[in-house]
């Protein structure tokens, strides 16, 4: 899925004052190295994803870490139905050897030219896990591997198939598809 640089985007976009627990969050169902950890990390192979999401939603109401963390899986989702899928059609097989070229790219790109970037990492690798869940696939381990990883990634070009403009957009139109959902699920 997206490259974290895309998720604080959004995070950003939704909540630019949030609490650290919050970009944590939205980092945290990546940091899961395991295949399997990770899909259930992500609600994949549930029955109703759509129903998990939702309970999820509730649980979140009241915890930054985890309203984090529902973004996140929010922002895979609505990244996989926009341009993943067709990207993965228009290439066939092995498309996901080139969408992690061009998304390592954007993710280097990214938090490169974005003045908040390496800041926030930093706050988010010396977080105190205040309001953390840990479960059994993401531990504290899994994630301060994950906000660590970032702030070492090569400086890369942009990408020329998801480029800024596109990143921008997307980015706009997720976290106010995200509010709006979120706000649904809570009343």
């Amino acid at each position: 899925m997206p490259g974290p640089m895309l998720h604080l985007f959004v995070a950003k976009k939704v909540s630019p004052n949030a609490s650290i627990s919050f970009f944590v969050g939205n980092l945290a169902p990546d940091a899961v190295k395991e295949k399997e950890k990770k899909d259930k990390a992500h609600l994949y192979g549930v029955p109703d994803r759509e129903k998990a999401m939702k309970q999820f939603a509730l649980k979140a109401a009241n915890n930054d870490y985890l309203k984090g963390m529902l973004l996140h899986l929010f922002v895979d989702g609505k990244w996989w139905e926009d341009y993943i899928s067709g990207f993965a059609e228009k290439e066939g097989e092995g498309w996901y050897i080139k969408y992690n070229e061009e998304n390592s790219k954007m993710t280097s790109y990214a938090f490169h030219h974005t003045e908040w970037a390496y800041e926030l990492l930093k706050q988010i690798e010396n977080w105190d896990f205040n309001g953390f869940v840990e479960t059994e696939f993401i531990t504290k381990d899994n994630v301060k591997w994950v906000s660590s990883k970032l702030l070492v990634e090569n400086k890369l070009e942009a990408s020329t198939i998801f480029s800024p403009e596109l990143i921008d957009r997307f980015v706009n139109d997720t976290a106010d598809s995200f509010v709006k959902w979120f706000c649904n699920q809570i009343v």
